[in-house]
């Protein structure tokens, strides 16, 4: 990964970390990682990269998948739109 790629997804994760959610998408995560397939390596980067930012704080790193990309959030973060 080159460096200034290192420096937005570490920007990224720290969005979430500050403000609780960050979009980052698929075009994205294919350029920095230079690779042509998301797979089980750039994910657990990405968690691993989560942990250190976070130290545990806000739980692991969850995602939200759609078309275009992903919502980054924390797993202490998300929390039922309404409850019976």
């Amino acid at each position: 990964m080159q460096k200034r790629h290192d420096d937005l997804l570490t920007s990224r994760l720290e969005e979430v970390y500050d403000n609780g959610v960050a979009f980052v998408s698929w075009s994205e995560l294919y350029r920095w990682y230079d690779t042509q397939k998301i797979a089980a390596g750039t994910k657990r980067d990405l968690s691993q990269r989560w942990d250190d930012i976070s130290e545990g704080e806000f739980g692991s790193l969850v995602s939200v998948e759609n078309k275009a990309g992903m919502f980054l959030t924390a797993e202490e973060r998300v929390k039922s739109v309404y409850e019976t």
